[in-house]
């Protein structure tokens, strides 16, 4: 586990990374932690304070300059503006002098090289001659690197009675099955169950939590190391939602439990980042290059592979409009925006354009096959659709979904069915399309409704009526429903534990009736907006709950656009 701990380590960058695992290391060691990571603030060389006890001798106070990897030459005293020793000159020099905490000076000091790695030897003279040189009565010198640290991390937050051999053996199993990410990801959901198990007070929780996120780190630089993020994803996606399923009794934005799921909501944040970054935004603009990247002849391969990263991307934009959205209620940009306010709009930007090109570049997301496929569909759609700058994109994407939905129906060919399975999506490619065959694998859809209410929404009266025409003709038989979350929802749609929701049957396919009733439906159904994820701000984790247990969306994340552009 030690070796695993410390490959973990060298491998984490400086900044969010390296610097974000410290704090909490810190805090499970007993230390108080005064200074935290903060962007943009100077802090005269010191990345991370603290002041405490460890191993038991006098309390004192460490301070941390962080850096990454192994220490260098480049990166004890090189060109770069990282460099360590520059860091340590500004400590001794302006920090403690002018910035220690007056309650602190009288207290020894403890200067912490900290880095993921090692120094390198041809070095190592240098750093302990200015280690030496610069020891005084109340000042020293720690190298906390990558044995030091991958010791801690055991000692505390992964130590047996809260991280027991059954649990770490689970972690070193889904890191031996990388390259089976099915299997690398069910064995870290189990070990996510079993770290989270005994979690009841707001202490265990917090402690549970972080020892997830650590876990998780690990799990991600491993499959970062490889270049296989599969498993980090989707791995990522379930240790958020049951984080949250903890952590929600417990949240109130300022306490341990909060700061907790903060860290592992960032955590999320960026493995999903460079999930997007690196395996879909460079390639959604070549023709065909993500349906080739599935690697399969059979389009049936092809077609599940990309609506699945439809809905990742689309998750990814949902989760960066929301963090938009706040910054803009918080400070609104009167004399323009700021800098990190520019920042997230180019990303929301730029999310919503690959969108864009994923679909135009890869003809097979035209044509759903499963009707569950309506889950993907609705998180990009609903994404889309507050931007008009994309409806003429949106209203071209439906009108060709609803033309070769109702025309493969007729010509029996790869229609949507209910089935989920790839043996029955094989069966119906190559069966004998009977009507009764027919009327069996489309006797429920959730996804004919949805796209009436969208083409409804964006006009497209013509689609609208065809659509509707062909639900009266061939789907009599079929119980056109949608799906919204219940008084059961909150205690389940994190966990999956069990099923919940109402579904609202005789969906009507008239374009203004179908928005009339979403329009009802959603006033009635109003837990939604009593779910704990909405009431406290975290709103894209039952979407995010949605594309990973396979719900379809709320309309509840339409009913602004509904009252704006149709209900007005």
């Amino acid at each position: 586990m030690k070796l695993i701990l410390k490959q973990y380590l060298a491998s984490l960058k400086e900044r969010k990374e390296l610097d974000a695992v410290l704090p909490d290391l810190l805090s499970c060691m007993g230390m108080n932690v005064f200074i935290s990571p903060t962007r943009g603030v100077k802090e005269y060389g010191v990345d991370i304070a603290a002041v405490g006890q460890v191993n038991g001798l006098e309390e004192k106070v460490y301070l941390f300059s962080v850096k990454s990897g192994n220490l260098t030459r480049e990166t004890w005293n090189g060109s770069t503006d990282q460099a360590l020793r520059p860091s340590l000159d500004e400590i001794q020099d302006s920090f403690i002098p002018s910035r220690l905490p007056p309650e602190h000076r009288d207290k020894k000091i403890v200067i912490c090289l900290c880095f993921g790695g090692d120094v390198n030897s041809g070095i190592r003279q240098e750093v302990s001659g200015y280690e030496h040189r610069n020891t005084r009565e109340n000042i020293s010198f720690e190298e906390w690197n990558g044995d030091k640290l991958s010791e801690l991390i055991q000692q505390y937050l992964l130590k047996e009675e809260l991280l027991p051999s059954s649990s770490q053996a689970l972690l070193r199993k889904s890191l031996a099955l990388l390259e089976e990410p099915e299997s690398s990801s069910k064995h870290f959901s189990l070990l996510i169950d079993e770290v989270l198990s005994n979690a009841i007070d707001a202490d265990s929780v917090a402690s549970s939590v972080t020892r997830v996120n650590v876990c998780l780190w690990v799990l991600f630089s491993w499959c970062r190391g490889g270049g296989n993020l599969e498993a980090a994803y989707l791995s990522s996606e379930r240790a958020l939602l049951l984080a949250w399923d903890k952590v929600k009794d417990f949240y109130t934005g300022r306490n341990k439990p909060s700061k907790s799921f903060s860290s592992i909501l960032d955590t999320y944040n960026q493995v999903t980042d460079c999930y997007v970054d690196q395996c879909l935004i460079p390639y959604v603009k070549f023709k065909y290059a993500l349906s080739h990247a599935v690697q399969s002849p059979c389009s049936i391969d092809v077609n599940i592979k990309l609506f699945d990263v439809l809905g990742r991307l689309a998750v990814k934009g949902h989760w960066t409009l929301d963090l938009l959205t706040k910054s803009y209620a918080e400070n609104p940009p009167v004399d323009g925006e700021s800098e990190e306010q520019e920042r997230v709009r180019l990303r929301l930007e730029e999310i919503t354009k690959s969108l864009n090109l994923l679909v135009v570049n890869n003809p097979m997301l035209l044509s759903p096959y499963k009707d569950s496929q309506a889950i993907d569909l609705g998180l990009a759609l609903t994404l889309l659709s507050n931007n008009s700058a994309l409806d003429r994109f949106v209203r071209s994407w439906l009108s060709e979904i609803v033309n070769r939905c109702t025309l493969s129906f007729e010509c029996d060919g790869m229609y949507p069915i209910v089935h989920n399975s790839y043996e029955k999506l094989l069966e119906h490619r190559n069966i004998d399309k009977t009507d009764g065959y027919k009327n069996k694998v489309t006797k429920a859809s959730v996804l004919y409704p949805l796209l009436a209410v969208f083409c409804s929404m964006h006009k497209l009266d013509s689609v609208s009526q065809n659509l509707e025409k062909f639900a009266t003709d061939k789907l009599t038989h079929s119980t056109l429903q949608y799906w919204y979350p219940n008084q059961d929802s909150e205690q389940y749609m994190y966990s999956n534990s069990d099923t919940h929701g109402s579904a609202s049957t005789n969906f009507p396919m008239n374009g203004s009736e179908a928005l009339e009733h979403i329009k009802q439906e959603c006033g009635k159904a109003d837990s939604f907006k009593s779910m704990s994820a909405v009431t406290k701000g975290k709103a894209p984790l039952v979407l995010t709950a949605c594309r990973c247990y396979r719900y379809p969306v709320p309309f509840h994340y339409l009913e602004d656009l509904f009252n704006e552009s149709v209900f007005s």
